[in-house]
């Protein structure tokens, strides 16, 4: 079973259901904001009252409690933020932050729910989105509880390659300890794995440079775990 993270245009998925007046009141309501790499956009416990999509840039979800820590995703542009808590009203379940230079266009709830109030189509393509997500959510989960720890990066390793960066080659977002979070593995370990892989010539690193030369072992290793 090969994670099935994947590209997507959900921005383009819900826009082309929406009229040329929607479109304008969604622009009307919409504030641009850039965040630079590093800066929280949403913090977890606080309250957040806005939808984001993701113009441009790469940012990560995640959740710490006291000092256990794990990432749930990473959303590159054309992605939405904050659907799958679009009726929960207290504080937001996790942390976004900025792992590269990010525009987005945020837009209030309020908003959002009147769009959805008027067209049925908008509110199909919506539920399609969360329905996405919670899949996703589920490889995850099982890749998490049932993958060797060299299936586990094997599958963060094709998801950048393929559908973050479209490239074989690509700078490492993520810290040894965000991928170790993402991986659910300590860090010594992802340490240890990635000179394995480098070792075996899946892999070529310089500095935070990632280049992998074996994709077809690398999807092998992702499927059996």
């Amino acid at each position: 079973m090969v994670n099935k993270c994947r590209e997507t245009n959900e921005i383009q998925a819900c826009f082309s259901v929406i009229t040329d007046e929607q479109k304008k009141y969604f622009d009307d309501n919409s504030n641009q904001v850039t965040y630079f790499k590093g800066e929280t956009i949403f913090k977890q416990g606080t309250v957040n009252n806005s939808i984001m999509y993701i113009r441009r840039g790469l940012v990560k979800l995640s959740i710490q409690s006291n000092e256990k820590y794990i990432i749930l995703s990473l959303k590159t542009k054309n992605h939405f933020v904050g659907f799958e808590t679009f009726r929960h009203s207290e504080g937001s379940p996790y942390t976004v932050t900025a792992l590269e230079d990010t525009d987005v266009t945020l837009v209030s709830k309020e908003v959002i729910a009147n769009l959805l109030n008027q067209n049925r189509a908008l509110s199909n393509e919506v539920i399609k989105l969360i329905n996405n997500h919670v899949i996703v959510t589920y490889d995850r989960m099982f890749s998490l509880t049932q993958k060797q720890l060299h299936g586990r990066l094997a599958d963060i390793l094709l998801c950048l390659s393929r559908n973050i960066y479209a490239s074989d080659t690509f700078e490492l977002p993520l810290s040894r300890k965000d991928l170790a979070a993402l991986t659910s593995m300590a860090p010594e370990s992802v340490i240890r794995i990635l000179k394995d892989f480098k070792t075996d010539n899946l892999i070529n690193t310089i500095g935070k440079t990632i280049k992998l030369l074996n994709i077809p072992m690398l999807e092998k290793i992702s499927a059996v775990g």
